[in-house]
């Protein structure tokens, strides 16, 4: 709790690793004894490699930055392009993708892709803040999304691990991308406009987007 970043330590910690963790379980319950241990743990730890990888890529970039000419438009147009090649890149690896439950190691992959990627950019939102703080009511809805962009990218790692195994991995992936893009929308608007009915508007849309493709894709996973 002395830490400086205790707030987003333990707000990334509740709102994104512990729900990615309880979904991986529910999605993988069918078939859970018939994978591999081994492979389940690379697959939640690559995840969470890969997902800082995207991140750190994004601030040395400086992506993240709001522009006094184009504002966020470099975030919500480079962001999705990088966060999909990175997750492209993670997916691609035989160890996974040659597995008989592709999809399943890909869900676990996803979400913590996902929640890694989330939790440091609370990190760098509270370290950003004059006083070492994150906004209330505000970090909550950095929280939000953050979670909503968790499921978000598990459900994109699960409709991407199929096409990864079929060759055609890079429509997918540029589909999702565009996907990520228009969803991305919400987010800045959110962010640039900071009004009540807008944020609840947005946030609900960002979420329902994200659970109906984690859930469509989940759907299709072999039993």
């Amino acid at each position: 709790m002395s830490s400086q970043f205790w707030a987003a330590n333990l707000l990334g910690m509740v709102t994104l690793f512990a729900p990615a963790f309880w979904l991986f379980l529910r999605t993988i319950a069918p078939v859970e004894e018939q994978l591999q241990e081994r492979k389940l743990y690379l697959a939640c730890g690559g995840g969470a490699i890969f997902g800082t990888i995207a991140e750190v890529l994004m601030l040395l970039g400086g992506f993240s930055l709001r522009s006094p000419t184009v504002g966020y438009a470099s975030l919500m147009i480079v962001a999705p392009a990088l966060v999909m090649l990175v997750l492209w890149l993670g997916l691609r690896l035989r160890t996974f993708r040659d597995a008989r439950y592709a999809g399943y190691y890909a869900a676990g992959f996803g979400l913590f892709f996902g929640a890694a990627h989330e939790f440091w950019k609370l990190l760098v939102l509270e370290a950003g803040q004059p006083d070492g703080v994150l906004p209330f009511p505000g970090g909550l809805l950095d929280a939000w999304f953050g979670l909503a962009a968790t499921v978000l990218l598990g459900g994109m790692a699960l409709w991407l691990m199929p096409a990864l195994q079929r060759d055609s991995g890079v429509r997918t992936a540029a589909r999702l991308a565009l996907l990520y893009l228009a969803l991305g929308f919400l987010r800045i608007s959110a962010i640039e406009r900071s009004e009540p009915a807008i944020d609840a508007a947005t946030a609900l849309a960002f979420a329902a987007g994200a659970a109906a493709l984690y859930q469509q894709g989940a759907a299709r996973l072999p039993a």
